[in-house]
């Protein structure tokens, strides 16, 4: 297949990209930055160079393609996230939703996964994992993500060929993991706990999810929702000890804070995410024939641990 990904050099997107190009697809990737262009090439990707909020190649590129997975969207990752931080962010991607619907062709497109995510049903509790008909009041980034989607559902009402997916919490040897746990472990540092908070996790290894994302563009079916989670939830905190357990540290140090100074250092948005429970199932993802690389937390985590001690040496 013609593949064309937005976002393909993100967290998710630089692995999805790797996993297109190992499964065989013309893989064709839009980024702002010319100095990516030589790495994706290397990679064997195709590479547009354009913004998604200006016109230009990349909108008639995208109508000579099979599929579309877009993952673009304006970038938080270190920012402290407040309101207005958080507004920004979702005109944004909004404006990019609307970009993106605009330039499509809904006649010659097969398919669109456009990207989500879990905070946007809320707060899932922890007594029973949730299916993507559960709804409550969005939490976390679920506010600031609902205009886009409840843009592409409309879209998707209008007869775009689309399916909207909500990855969980995806793990992988860089990004929060590597700030949060792998950095402070490998250098005795203490690792930062929310005080009294430990919220029920529906991990997914960030090459499964990746995987997932193209297995829905053969194998989804269209208007339809798909969580992707691996088939064990659990609290964050045995999530946390077997990173502590394959890191091979004995006496892990700890600092317990208080709500009210997360929310003054990483703003509410991001500390309400931190508290909300998310224990989402991938039933559905299931039915349609996927299966994991790493079905389980205890997989994903041994390679996770392995590649990135691997990166230190």
């Amino acid at each position: 297949m013609n593949i064309f990904i937005t976002g393909g050099t993100g967290y998710i997107g630089s692995v999805l990209v790797n996993e297109s190009i190992n499964a065989g697809h013309n893989t064709y990737v839009l980024t702002r930055s010319k100095d990516k262009t030589v790495e994706l090439e290397k990679q064997g990707a195709k590479v547009i160079v354009g913004d998604m909020l200006q016109d230009g190649q990349w909108q008639k590129t995208i109508n000579e393609m099979d599929a579309i997975i877009h993952l673009a969207a304006p970038p938080t990752w270190g920012k402290k996230v407040t309101q207005q931080v958080a507004l920004s962010y979702a005109d944004g991607h909004l404006q990019l939703t609307k970009r993106l619907f605009d330039a499509i062709n809904p006649k010659q497109l097969e398919r669109l996964i456009f990207v989500g995510g879990t905070s946007y049903f809320g707060d899932s509790g922890k007594k029973e994992a949730k299916s993507e008909l559960f709804q409550s009041e969005p939490k976390g980034w679920g506010p600031y993500i609902a205009p886009s989607i409840k843009y592409a559902k409309e879209k998707i009402a209008e007869g775009y060929p689309a399916s909207i997916v909500f990855p969980a919490q995806i793990y992988g040897p860089s990004s929060w993991m590597e700030q949060l746990y792998l950095n402070p472990l490998f250098k005795n540092k203490p690792l930062t706990n929310l005080k009294g908070y430990d919220p029920y996790f529906s991990p997914i290894h960030i090459e499964d999810c990746a995987r997932a994302l193209l297995h829905v563009i053969e194998h989804g079916k269209i208007g339809e929702d798909y969580i992707i989670s691996d088939l064990q939830q659990l609290p964050s905190s045995v999530f946390r000890d077997e990173i502590i357990k394959l890191m091979g540290v004995k006496e892990p140090k700890f600092r317990a804070v208080p709500r009210w100074l997360c929310q003054l250092l990483l703003g509410p948005v991001l500390t309400e995410y931190a508290t909300a429970h998310t224990n989402f199932s991938s039933e559905k993802l299931q039915q349609t024939g996927f299966e994991f690389r790493y079905p389980t937390y205890q997989e994903g985590l041994s390679q996770v641990v392995k590649a990135w001690l691997q990166k230190q040496k």
